[in-house]
C-alpha cells in the first residue's frame, strides 16, 4: 500500500529535485569552458506508428499522440468503432513498439462498447513484475487527472474528466510502464 497517487507526477518531481540538487552542488572556476552541446530532437513517434500500421493493418485509424517523452510516448489511432494504442520506447534513436507484455493493463470502465454517463470515471488495473513508474489516462486525446491506489507493482487507476462530455462515442486510453516495459490499451464507449 502506500503508492503515490499521480506517480507520472512524482516521477517528474523527483527527477526535477534530483537535478536542482546537482546544479546546487556543481562549482568550478570562472575561467573553465562551458561543455560543447548539441541536442537532437527524437523522431515524430506518429510517423512510427504509421510505419507499425504497414504490418499491422488492424491499427489502421486516425493517428494522435497522447503524449511523447524523452523515451516514452504513447499512440492511439481510432476508426470508427474501433480504436488501438501503443506505447513506443526510444531505442536507438528509433522508437520500437513494446510489445513484451509484462505490463498487464485491464479495463475496468466504462465497458467498451457501454454506455456511460455524461461525466463517467474511466479505470483500468494496472500490474507489473516490477516496479510502476508511470501511468496515464485520457479520453479524447485529452489527459484525465488520474488518481490510483495499490502497491508499486500493481494497483487500479481512475480518473474522470472535469466537464460532461457531448454525447456520442469516445475513445478512452489506460497506459502503465516500468522502467523497462510499458502497455496501453484504448476502447471506445458512448456516452
Amino acid at each position: 500500500m502506500g503508492a503515490p497517487t499521480v506517480i507520472r507526477t512524482r516521477t517528474r518531481l523527483l527527477g526535477v529535485l534530483a537535478f536542482t540538487v546537482a546544479l546546487a552542488g556543481c562549482g568550478g572556476s570562472s575561467s573553465s569552458q562551458p561543455a560543447a552541446t548539441t541536442q537532437q530532437s527524437a523522431p515524430n513517434v506518429a510517423d512510427a506508428m504509421q510505419a507499425l500500421i504497414k504490418t499491422a493493418p488492424s491499427l489502421a485509424g486516425t493517428v494522435r499522440t497522447l503524449f511523447q517523452e524523452t523515451s516514452w510516448a504513447v499512440v492511439e489511432t481510432r476508426s470508427g468503432n474501433h480504436a488501438s494504442a501503443v506505447a513506443f520506447h526510444l531505442i536507438g534513436g528509433h522508437w520500437q513498439p513494446e510489445t513484451t507484455g509484462s505490463v498487464k493493463v485491464e479495463i475496468l470502465g466504462p465497458a467498451p462498447g457501454a454506455r456511460a454517463p455524461l461525466q463517467p470515471q474511466v479505470a483500468a488495473a494496472v500490474s507489473a513484475p516490477t516496479r510502476l513508474v508511470d501511468t496515464g489516462l485520457w479520453i479524447d486525446g485529452g489527459a484525465l487527472v488520474a488518481k490510483g491506489a495499490g502497491s508499486p507493482t500493481s494497483g487500479t487507476i481512475y480518473g474522470a474528466p472535469l466537464t460532461e462530455l457531448a454525447r456520442g462515442r469516445h475513445v478512452a486510453v489506460a497506459y502503465a510502464r516500468t522502467a523497462s516495459a510499458a502497455t496501453a490499451v484504448a476502447w471506445v464507449f458512448n456516452v
